[in-house]
């Protein structure tokens, strides 16, 4: 059985390394586009005193990324993305809230 070339072994890895880092710029570039958004919910719930936690919502997200996965990631793994990236949203919120208690 004749083993690959370490060489186009390296390349192809390289590439593909190379891609992932791509797509790792735009999910950086669409987490800000939601950090920013987040930011607006936030403005919008403080000033109107609406509760920054809404587990209703929460829920529904994370049920439709775990019913609707099109990715080989497992449900479990893209629930855990999303509930951190749902965490860091929150986060946010309540810093901005405390930022702006007097506002």
């Amino acid at each position: 059985m004749k083993e690959p070339e370490a060489n186009n072994t390296h390349s192809d890895l390289d590439e593909l390394r190379k891609a992932i880092d791509r797509i790792d710029e735009k999910l950086i570039n669409l987490l800000t586009q939601r950090s920013n958004c987040v930011e607006k919910i936030a403005e919008i719930k403080c000033h109107s005193k609406v509760s920054i936690y809404d587990s209703e919502r929460e829920n529904k997200i994370l049920q439709a990324v775990t019913e609707n996965n099109p990715t080989k990631y497992q449900s479990v793994d893209m629930a855990n993305i999303f509930h951190a990236i749902l965490r860091a949203g929150l986060n946010q919120q309540l810093l901005y809230r405390s930022e702006h208690i007097d506002d």
